[in-house]
């Protein structure tokens, strides 16, 4: 049966017709047809092609505001950071314990990064005209649901529902948006760099054996039917797969 599902391949579809132009009459040329293999390496996700090595060894630079847009931007993502992280109790995780904080404080962040997606779909329900002047940011800032799929697995790997508060943080960055497009594009550019920092420092953390709970938890069921893990598969190896989709995002 191995030996079966191995030699299995996945034939493309039919080859696209092109039309060559010669010094006498058009010749008719047929793209070569390409075989996959069902069991090679381009069908993990994801980053099926770079090299594990290759991956981690990128640093990703801060982006540096440069309008006023931007800096009011920056500066109110990181006040919102500040919040949250008083929020969750991580910055007094050595006090309240820090894994139980560490999961609470993804929670939060990824419920604010959510709010673009949520506030879209409201958008969507009550067709607003001021949304038209946004030169179509709002649409394609909602088109990364990957914050809404994070959001549960955390949630899944911490056996709490969905936090009751993300239509109430769509709705403040809504009316942001809607008074300040450029402002509330920046607000989400500045927030994907704050989870992309968050998620490495979790990762650098759990390495150096400070969250030996964390990193041996067992991965969500979730989690494990997205990515297509093992079924030994442990937290961290969905932290590091979100934290991989996160910079591919950026």
């Amino acid at each position: 049966m191995a030996v079966r599902a191995a030699s299995r391949v996945v034939q493309a579809t039919p080859a696209v017709v092109f039309y060559r132009r010669t010094s006498c009459v058009p010749a008719l040329v047929e793209a070569p047809q390409l075989t996959l293999s069902r069991d090679a390496p381009q069908w993990q996700m994801p980053h099926n092609v770079w090299s594990p090595d290759s991956l981690n060894g990128v640093r990703v630079s801060a982006m540096q505001p440069h309008t006023f847009a931007d800096h009011a931007a920056s500066f109110t993502t990181q006040a919102l950071n500040i919040v949250l992280d008083l929020a969750s109790g991580f910055t007094f995780g050595r006090l309240v314990g820090r894994e139980s904080s560490w999961l609470r404080r993804l929670q939060l962040l990824e419920t604010a990064a959510t709010a673009p997606a949520t506030f879209s779909g409201l958008v969507a329900k009550f067709p607003l005209r001021q949304t038209r002047l946004d030169r179509g940011w709002l649409r394609a800032l909602s088109q990364s649901q990957q914050s809404a799929s994070h959001l549960s697995m955390i949630c899944a790997a911490r056996g709490v529902r969905e936090s009751l508060g993300l239509k109430s943080m769509a709705y403040v960055f809504g009316v942001g948006y809607l008074l300040w497009p450029r402002f509330g594009k920046w607000c989400v550019d500045h927030s994907q760099e704050a989870l992309i920092r968050v998620y490495a420092q979790l990762l650098e953390e759990m390495d150096e054996g400070e969250l030996p709970t964390l990193r041996d938890m067992p991965a969500p069921e979730v989690a494990v039917r997205h990515y297509g893990l093992s079924p030994e598969a442990s937290l961290r190896d969905v932290v590091e797969r979100i934290h991989l989709e996160d910079r591919l995002a950026r």
